[in-house]
């Protein structure tokens, strides 16, 4: 079977990536060829090496979205690549309800026989312009779509019209939980390496530096932990833009030395078992999979109200208001701070019960492909 993973968007280290990544790792050699279509660019090698290291071809087109608003800019390119490569299934991920529509659009007019919609996000607002969008691509979805799926039911309702958001399969993000159970050497190795002293309480987080993950609130909270715990550390691991104005904010509120960015990396559980609380204060999530590598790893969540609740596979997640206000964050600080001696577990069977073990998506997908 001939499968096409269509990204309708940069390829870099978030949650819907990694979740195409992950699911492809864990998926059977024999019987499935999978390639992979990138609208604009491939920014991470672990993606392209999986890819070829299955005999597939990763394809980019470069051409960025949001300069296109997917007019032809977008459909003749994408049309002149079906008419030189064939698909039984093409799977398609897009944070973007129009690019969605769209590319569904050119792959059936190119006579793929299994068209797969999926939606990994939500968003800030559920406006009358956001409804009536959405509505305009279920136009298109409803003629060109064969199966609609969702990391959750906040998910399907933001990308799918209500008709279509009920018929969505909900696909669990799930994790290799053999790669995240807690390893304590590894523990020990990753703050060693990173000079975080043994008796030192790290609050740390996964998530690509932006306002939507919304890390400056999590910093204004770090403040009072600094001045409760002075032997505490902030560790961020992932890239983005907003990296150096973290860094000043850190300097201002006087706690540069003991803010830890990482940048994007590729082992990611290693800094998971280096953490003792995890915090995930997102404006909004599609599901949230970090959350769930966090619980599996052992960390207690501490998370925002717009994390959808299916993240809590474990009793160690804890949901909190994020108002840009002093009381907000003296809230999740001592909400963090009370984990300061929690010990740590072993949740890999908790999370692989709960139906979140990546082997247990792939046999999902496997009966929606074929």
């Amino acid at each position: 079977m001939k499968i096409l993973q269509l990204m309708g968007g940069v390829i870099r280290r978030g949650g819907e990536e990694m979740f195409v990544l992950g699911f492809l790792k864990a998926f059977d050699r024999q019987g499935y060829d999978f390639d992979c279509l990138v609208i604009e660019d491939c920014g991470n090698d672990d993606f392209k090496n999986e890819i070829e290291s299955r005999g597939g071809s990763l394809y980019e087109l470069n051409i960025p979205l949001h300069a296109t608003r997917f007019s032809n800019h977008i459909y003749k390119p994408v049309k002149r690549f079906f008419a030189e490569h064939s698909y039984d299934v093409v799977h398609i991920h897009s944070s973007s309800i129009a690019a969605i529509a769209l590319l569904a659009a050119a792959a059936d007019r190119s006579g793929v026989k299994k068209i797969v919609v999926h939606s990994h996000s939500t968003g800030k607002s559920d406006s009358f312009e956001h409804k009536l969008f959405r509505f305009l691509a279920s136009l298109s979805e409803r003629r060109h779509a064969d199966v609609y799926c969702a990391c959750s039911r906040e998910a399907a309702l933001w990308k799918f019209a209500p008709k279509y958001a009920d018929r969505a399969v909900i696909i669990k993000n799930g994790v290799d939980t053999r790669r995240f159970r807690f390893d304590p050497d590894r523990r020990e190795q990753t703050r060693k390496r990173l000079g975080i002293g043994g008796g030192c309480f790290v609050v740390g987080h996964v998530g690509r530096l932006c306002d939507t993950k919304n890390q400056k609130f999590l910093l204004c909270a770090f403040e009072y932990i600094s001045k409760k715990i002075p032997d505490s550390r902030l560790l961020l691991t992932g890239d983005g833009d907003d990296g150096e104005a973290l860094k000043e904010l850190a300097r201002q509120k006087g706690f540069a030395d003991r803010l830890i960015l990482t940048g994007g990396v590729n082992d990611v559980e290693n800094y998971l078992f280096a953490m003792d609380v995890f915090a995930f204060p997102s404006l909004f999530e599609g599901f949230g999979i970090v959350a769930v590598e966090a619980q599996c790893a052992g960390l207690p969540v501490v998370a925002s109200k717009g994390v959808p609740s299916e993240v809590a596979v474990t009793d160690d997640v804890s949901f909190l208001g994020i108002e840009n206000e002093p009381s907000a964050y003296r809230e999740w600080a001592d909400k963090l701070c009370s984990y300061r001696d929690a010990p740590r577990r072993d949740n890999s069977d908790r999370v692989r019960e709960a139906g979140y073990d990546i082997r247990s998506t792939v046999e999902q997908l496997k009966k929606i492909y074929s």
